[in-house]
């Protein structure tokens, strides 16, 4: 357990040290701005969850996929996937100014901005098959960031700190929320599967994933609907006659007194508090030769996670009357002391103070067909729809991807090229490469090679299968 702590502490640090400094993301909050590096959680290992070697990635996507297994018996060593992107800079661009990324995006957004940093390890887990019934157990670790919804064209005035205005008046109507969010935890879960009807020209199976969530950590800082006036007077930046509703939860021993990064030293797997649910279907139609097409369709992540004492979340309602004015550019970089500045203005009162809460688990329909075009070649299509609300300070939000996925076996090897487009990064494509039961692979490598894409990722992993083999299979 110890090892699986330092892990994911260690992908929380790589998060972090791509962040914004938290200071100036409060600031832009304010401003109604906000540069949504938005993370969309559940990111997906589109490409090998569709190969034909089906195994415990494939079950992940669609618990229904358990009933499809290449042998009888399936171990994942480890498996896992990380990503970075947004629609504004190229990952090289990303990369040249990590250092002073936020000043960047805001010069050359002309659009609200949209990122993600995301990462999940499967930790060793198995499945296996038996007779009309397939079981497994299945565990992972998830760690995003989030930022979205931020309107560039304020932020571009408020963090320039080499701007220097005598007097610059801007009006601000945003109706959106504009959220910076970060959320880990750590699942396992037990994988049902039955086949209903399994014939010599069709075979039909449902599964369900039923999991146990462990909440590691949660932060949220959330401006919605934010009107008013903003007014840059040299290096003093005001809101005046201005309404918001404002938003912070966070856990206050992992949460930085200093500032808003994180403490690793205090991040801990937290007790059992709650529970979600995957349930899956799979559609098969086969011929002599065995199956030719293979579909499925699955919900992912229905459920909640519950944070306890200590786990705080607060809603203010702005209110800065016209002719007043609160200097926003004096805030601290540290929570408690944002609430005490909040409450001693005056112009904040506290709706809500709950010590605990419940976040959601980002929710998705997903969607997949598997064609086999011949012995060597098949070509997938796989989709996801996040179906919840992205704007809810208390959930945690998933992308919408469609991809198309040309693939090649070779004896034990197989190579895939997923090419598709995501809500944030748009177009991209990839290449991934499998030997037996290992695989690696990037959906975006292809394209950052060629016109250096908004986003850069990477999926690995081992597994290993013994047993009969299933000859329904593709």
């Amino acid at each position: 357990m110890e090892k699986d702590v330092t892990l994911v502490m260690r992908i929380f640090k790589f998060v972090d040290d791509f962040a914004i400094p938290m200071k100036k993301i409060l600031i832009s909050l304010f401003a109604s701005f906000f540069v949504p590096l938005v993370v969309m959680a559940q990111y997906p290992y589109v490409g090998i969850q569709t190969s034909q070697r089906k195994g415990i990635i494939s079950a992940m996507m669609n618990p229904a996929e358990m009933n499809n297994l290449s042998r009888t018996v399936e171990v994942q060593f480890f498996a896992g996937n990380a990503v970075v992107g947004n629609n504004t800079l190229t990952f090289s661009e990303t990369l040249e100014n990590r250092n002073d990324l936020w000043n960047k995006l805001m010069e050359r957004a002309d659009q609200p901005v949209d990122g993600n940093t995301d990462g999940s390890v499967i930790i060793p887990s198995f499945g296996m098959k038996q007779g009309k019934w397939s079981f497994g157990l299945i565990s992972q670790i998830q760690t995003r960031a989030t930022i979205l919804n931020i309107n560039a064209d304020v932020g571009r005035y408020v963090t320039d700190n080499e701007i220097n205005f005598d007097i610059l008046t801007l009006g601000i109507n945003n109706p959106n929320n504009q959220r910076a969010n970060t959320a880990t935890w750590f699942e396992m879960g037990a994988v049902i599967g039955r086949e209903i009807w399994n014939s010599p020209k069709s075979k039909f199976s449902v599964g369900t994933n039923f999991k146990l969530l462990f909440p590691i950590g949660y932060t949220n800082v959330g401006l919605g609907n934010l009107r008013g006036t903003l007014v840059v007077d040299r290096t003093a930046v005001s809101l005046t006659n201005a309404q918001a509703t404002v938003n912070i939860s966070y856990d206050e021993s992992v949460v930085n007194k200093r500032n808003f990064s994180i403490d690793y030293e205090n991040l801990n797997f937290g007790q059992l508090s709650g529970v979600g649910l995957d349930i899956g279907f799979n559609y098969q139609l086969k011929n002599k030769e065995g199956v030719w097409l293979n579909t499925g369709m699955a919900f992912r992540n229905i459920g909640h996670l519950t944070f306890g004492a200590g786990k705080k979340n607060q809603t203010f309602q702005m209110n800065i009357p016209e002719g007043e004015s609160f200097r926003i550019d004096l805030l601290e970089p540290d929570l408690r002391a944002v609430e005490r500045d909040f409450l001693e203005s005056g112009y904040f009162s506290r709706e809500t103070n709950r010590d605990g809460f419940r976040a959601g688990l980002p929710t998705v329909w997903a969607a997949n067909a598997d064609l086999k075009l011949s012995n060597k070649f098949f070509l997938s299509v796989y989709g996801q729809k996040f179906i919840e609300n992205k704007e809810n300070n208390l959930q945690i939000p998933a992308m919408n991807l469609i991809s198309l996925t040309p693939s090649a076996i070779f004896g034990n090897f197989e190579v895939y090229s997923s090419w598709g487009y995501y809500d944030i990064a748009g177009f991209t494509g990839g290449l991934g490469f499998r030997f037996g039961g290992f695989f690696i692979g990037s959906h975006s490598i292809l394209t950052a090679m060629m016109a250096d894409t908004k986003k850069a990722d990477l999926h690995v992993g081992l597994s290993w299968s013994f047993g009969k083999k299933i000859t329904d299979n593709f």
